[in-house]
């Protein structure tokens, strides 16, 4: 397992909230970011980190789609 940090950033910028999860692999932090954006409506994406390096974001978009 890998400790994922999932930031949730708005529309302004803004970072309100933030989660910290154990994942089994980039797939499975991807599919967290997912339900973190259908959680959360007012996020537009979601920046996935692995300690101090940034994997990727996820798109409010791409849920929509």
């Amino acid at each position: 397992m890998q400790v994922f940090t999932f930031f949730c950033v708005e529309s302004d910028g803004s970072v309100p909230r933030f989660d910290v999860t154990a994942c089994a692999d980039d797939s499975a932090a991807r599919a967290r970011a997912f339900e973190l954006l259908d959680m959360h409506h007012r996020c537009d994406f979601v920046e996935v980190w692995r300690g101090s390096q940034r994997v990727f974001d996820v798109s409010a978009h791409a849920v929509a789609a």
